[in-house]
């Protein structure tokens, strides 16, 4: 890679090879990250390149190679009538939480509303996304799914939505970056956690095939061996992403019980 690279604001879609890693162009502006092993994740993360560029991308982990970037509500619904299916989704929603949100709560926007519930099981059109790539990692690896040989993490560019081919499209047919701010929702924070929203709940991998090659990687899948799941929840554990960090409630708490019991058990 040359100097001029290094420089560069974002992860370029050329094939580069680091300590148990290999970047591969699959596309325009997309590109494979295969990772050896979970070593290989952390010296790809380590890399200078890397580091000089992890501001600019957001990430999400999938236990699966097999999904797809969509919304919980997409999946759950046809493609016919999803602007009265989402209304209907919200409203209900808020019904339901009528005298469950503390006394004087605060008025929230429809984004905001639609992000208090997709931290508690609300069927909605956002996808979570996180500016920590580990974070990602603990969710794509800590999962009972057992369905390919590896687990992903996505990196999605900050900057998208500068792409040329964003600036043809119809008007509001770009990404949608949300963060919003609930004092009811403090796993958001402690996962350093936003959301994306796509037009008319398309996949983002979809949405991405509409852009213009640019130099530049904006929607990649990081590839680790799923048989690293126990030694990169371990390594995981050990910067302090875990279960108990990142659900500050009782759920969190049992759950990381459950983990140090049953790593203490695989130690006897």
């Amino acid at each position: 890679m040359s100097t001029d690279d290094k420089k560069s604001p974002y992860l370029h879609a050329a094939s580069i090879t680091g300590n148990g890693w290999s970047h591969y162009e699959t596309g325009p502006v997309t590109a494979d990250i295969v990772c050896e092993s979970w070593n290989g994740f952390l010296d790809f993360f380590h890399d200078e390149m890397t580091l000089q560029q992890n501001h600019n991308y957001v990430f999400r982990g999938h236990a699966s190679e097999n999904w797809k970037l969509e919304s919980t509500l997409k999946r759950k619904m046809s493609e016919t009538g999803i602007n009265k299916t989402e209304y209907n989704v919200l409203e209900t929603f808020k019904k339901h939480c009528l005298g469950r949100r503390g006394h004087n709560p605060s008025s929230l926007s429809e984004s905001e509303w639609w992000a208090l519930g997709q931290h508690f099981g609300l069927d909605t059109p956002l996808l979570d996304w996180s500016d920590s790539p580990y974070v990602a990692a603990f969710f794509a690896f800590n999962s009972e799914s057992t369905e390919t040989d590896n687990v992903v993490v996505w990196l999605l560019s900050k900057n998208i939505n500068n792409n040329s081919g964003v600036r043809e499209l119809a008007p509001k047919q770009h990404l949608e970056f949300l963060t919003p701010y609930l004092d009811e929702n403090a796993r958001l924070i402690n996962q350093r956690g936003l959301f994306i929203r796509t037009p008319n709940m398309e996949c983002v991998n979809e949405w991405v095939n509409k852009l213009n090659a640019d130099g530049t990687t904006h929607l990649g899948r990081i590839l680790i061996p799923l048989s690293e799941k126990y030694l990169a929840l371990d390594s995981l554990d050990k910067m302090n992403i875990n279960d108990f960090t990142l659900f500050p409630d009782l759920l969190g708490s049992a759950k990381y019980a459950n983990y140090v019991v049953n790593r203490k058990a695989k130690e006897v």
